[in-house]
């Protein structure tokens, strides 16, 4: 009997069995996390890349805004969408969100379009529930070459966790222990009861990284609303600058942070400093407001006070 460690899956085995699955007429919503800078977005290329003869093509399928992801997953069949920061389109602090309401619809509704779909967010269950109960795979990188592949249990009856999420949570509280007692140990995912195996994977070549980050950073500003800011100026200066100019809701300025690695709450601080330093006379929330009520006011529904930030 081979042992649940010694499972291990190349990139070709795990992207014909995809491209299998998705021409067997079912979806394929993969999940990858991992910390930033560990390769989630590069294992999700090698994935995406695997199928340039069957049509994906980053420029059209390299996606970073909640409707973007929509049109693509309710315009085509049997096609990709990679979600590459799964942050601004299906974060679970923004489940009363219209739009999210609407994306795990369109992901339900249009599972017939047999389309593989991949998304890339830290931290798992940052998804909203709902979007997790529809992922096939998800994908953890624990650091940059090594995946853990992981899929819900079909089995179970009687749970309505196909994660099996208080089990695992035992499992790696275990682990995290016996590292703790010894960190020359390694973590044994494989002990996971949805561990299907590890892949091993190398980084972009230079061509292909080059090419990502450019598509990256052009639409990755369009999500964000944050466009036409001049490229030198540092992170908080560029907000300030786009906050002033009535260009960003809370949501944005929300992801914003989360993607930079920068803690809201800090950010908001130094921007109504700057404000003040500036005689401005107004704080954030003021600026953050205005946006959330002409939103408010288009959408027609809802309360104001609901949308107001707590700033």
């Amino acid at each position: 009997m081979v042992s649940k460690s010694n499972i291990i899956w190349t990139l070709k085995e795990l992207t014909t069995c995809l491209r299998e699955r998705q021409l067997n007429k079912y979806d394929v919503y993969i999940g990858v996390s991992g910390k930033r800078g560990d390769g989630k977005s590069t294992i999700l290329f090698k994935i995406f890349n695997s199928f340039k003869k069957d049509g994906f093509n980053p420029e059209k399928h390299q996606e970073y805004s909640r409707e973007k992801i929509i049109s693509l997953l309710a315009n085509q069949q049997f096609g990709f969408c990679w979600d590459d920061e799964a942050i601004n389109s299906g974060y679970k602090r923004d489940f009363q969100n219209k739009g999210q309401k609407d994306m795990i619809k369109i992901i339900t509704n249009y599972r017939d379009n047999f389309n593989i779909c991949g998304s890339a967010i830290p931290f798992f269950y940052s998804l909203d529930r709902d979007l997790r109960e529809l992922i096939f795979l998800h994908i953890h990188v624990p650091e940059r070459g090594i995946a853990v592949l992981l899929m819900p249990l079909e089995t179970s009856i009687h749970s309505t966790d196909p994660w099996d999420t208080k089990i695992n949570i035992k499992i790696e509280q275990q682990e995290n222990k016996r590292i703790k007692e010894n960190p020359n140990l390694k973590f044994r995912y494989h002990r996971f009861t949805t561990f299907v195996g590890y892949l091993y994977f190398g980084p972009m070549t230079p061509k292909q990284e080059k090419r990502y980050l450019e598509i990256k950073k052009r639409k990755r500003s369009l999500s964000l609303n944050i466009v036409g800011i001049e490229e030198q100026l540092d992170f908080n200066q560029k907000i300030y600058n786009a906050l002033i100019e009535g260009k960003v809701t809370q949501e944005a300025l929300q992801g914003a942070c989360f993607i930079e690695g920068k803690k809201y709450s800090s950010v908001t601080t130094m921007l109504n400093i700057m404000l003040r330093d500036n005689g401005v006379g107004k704080t954030v929330g003021d600026f953050l407001i205005k946006k959330q009520r002409k939103v408010l006011l288009n959408n027609n529904k809802g309360q104001i006070d609901d949308l107001l930030p707590n700033l």
